[in-house]
């Protein structure tokens, strides 16, 4: 592979990431390896591109969040181009059974999009397999109670939940618009001044795991490997920002 004299030492081009002033941006999430995605979770998100406000309005991926400081369509359309995609009333209906419709709605997004279709890795898939589906909803319920979680933080919120470099069960949380209270606002229809209750949690945990069963469909309920629970409870600890 060559080098191009315009990037810094230590840098490669890559297919799938274009250099934006000299640093690596996402250009398609299908062009990416899992590889790619183990380099570029050392690399600071925004400069990556992966933020919620980014758009690909001509390929179909939209942004919905009209917490902008000068939001420029009415509320449910993109912000970028005004479409109007999403039914905004079935998403908020507390229905799974037509989980892919909703799955559907998600996709339009730009950011969810990235993490229906980003690689799993093999660091992924290992700690996936590790706690099992039960495992990882105990995490995902853990997460999702802490207190920047349970209520509204401005200075935290949008900052909360990792990206490239967190677990399956950070990359769910983005996908189904659970990540901060931001996004939870209008993809679940939570206001920012509500206390998350039990049932809010027990929901948007569902959604998550689901997506991790549609994203590794053969991930066992169990772990693969049992572990002392203090151990478990330790590394779910130290994983759980």
């Amino acid at each position: 592979m060559m080098r191009d004299k315009n990037i810094t030492s230590g840098q490669l081009r890559l297919p799938g990431v274009v250099e934006a002033e000299g640093l690596d941006r996402i250009d398609s999430v299908f062009d990416l390896t899992p590889e790619e995605v183990e380099r570029l979770k050392r690399v600071k998100p925004k400069l990556l591109g992966l933020r919620c406000g980014r758009t690909d309005c001509a390929k179909g991926l939209h942004c919905f969040d009209r917490s902008c400081v000068r939001p420029r369509y009415k509320q449910g359309a993109c912000q970028q181009c005004g479409a109007e995609l999403i039914d905004w009333g079935e998403v908020w209906l507390r229905d799974s059974r037509d989980i892919e419709k909703k799955f559907e709605f998600f996709r339009r997004e730009w950011i969810r999009h990235f993490f229906f279709h980003v690689p799993i890795t093999g660091r992924i898939e290992k700690y996936a397999r590790r706690f099992g589906q039960l495992g990882l909803a105990e995490v995902l319920e853990k997460q999702l109670r802490q207190n920047k979680m349970l209520r509204y933080i401005p200075a935290l919120d949008g900052r909360q939940t990792k990206m490239l470099d967190g677990t399956i069960v950070h990359w769910a949380r983005h996908a189904v618009g659970c990540c901060c209270r931001g996004c939870m606002s209008y993809w679940h229809n939570i206001p920012l001044d509500h206390e998350l209750t039990g049932s809010d949690v027990a929901y948007l945990k569902g959604l998550a795991v689901k997506f991790i069963v549609k994203r590794m469909p053969d991930l066992a309920s169990e772990a693969v490997c049992k572990l002392p629970r203090a151990a478990m409870l330790s590394d779910r600890t130290s994983r759980a920002n």
